[in-house]
């Protein structure tokens, strides 16, 4: 008669699941030992996390007081820019009054000199000056003849211009007709007044010439009068 073995599955299933057991809980207990370790040491997790949010919110608040200033200190570079736009009105203003109250204090001494009651002078040359044009080689010429207030007298006549200079280092003299910038050939300008004229001219400079002098001389009408003529160093006025 033969014997039927049975070999049960239940141990091996059983160490199994202990073995399952036993990894599981060298798990839990190795976390254990490591969030021990961790808290010994000093760093605790529910710690680090209230680090963080705190963290995050000093840089927002950070975030929110670089915008802050950055507005101010857009604020700051519009009215500093305002201000420089105000102060350089300001200096030009300045600048053109000062200008002016020069151009006052010239015509001042120029009608103190035409009105003074001590000049016993008669017709005279009250003031000249050249004056850059629109081109490089032009210039304007201006000649103020006078006579004393107390005069009467109308007094009429031409006056002649000569520009002395050199060309090709050669001394050279130029009439008014050779450098009339107008298309007129004359070399004398007419002139007739009581107490003064303001009188003008174009030149027009040769590139080949330097001027150095303008020779002026007043030729009264009437045999009795006398010429008055004087000589100006070439000295361009500007502005």
């Amino acid at each position: 008669m033969s014997r039927k073995v049975y070999i049960s599955s239940q141990p091996q299933y059983m160490r199994k699941l202990l073995l399952l057991f036993a990894v599981a809980a060298l798990v839990l207990i190795a976390a254990l030992f490591y969030e021990l370790g961790q808290s010994r040491a000093g760093f605790s997790r529910i710690s680090a996390l209230e680090d963080a949010q705190r963290l995050e919110e000093e840089n927002r608040e950070l975030l929110r007081a670089n915008k802050r200033l950055s507005e101010k200190v857009a604020v700051l570079e519009t009215a500093a820019k305002i201000d420089k736009e105000a102060y350089s009105k300001v200096e030009a203003e300045l600048v053109d009054l000062q200008s002016r109250i020069l151009e006052q204090q010239e015509n001042i001494e120029f009608y103190k000199g035409i009105v003074n009651e001590n000049d016993g002078a008669g017709l005279r040359i009250q003031d000249f000056n050249v004056s850059q044009a629109f081109g490089e080689r032009e210039f304007d010429l201006r000649l103020v003849l006078a006579q004393a207030f107390r005069s009467t007298q109308q007094v009429s006549g031409q006056v002649e211009v000569v520009v002395e200079g050199i060309r090709a280092g050669e001394a050279v003299r130029l009439k008014l007709g050779e450098l009339s910038g107008s298309g007129e050939t004359s070399d004398r300008i007419p002139y007739s007044f009581k107490y003064f004229q303001d009188l003008k001219a174009e030149l027009v400079i040769p590139a080949d010439f330097a001027p150095e002098r303008v020779h002026v001389i007043v030729h009264p009408s009437g045999s009795k009068s006398k010429t008055v003529e004087d000589i100006f160093v070439w000295e361009v006025k500007q502005g």
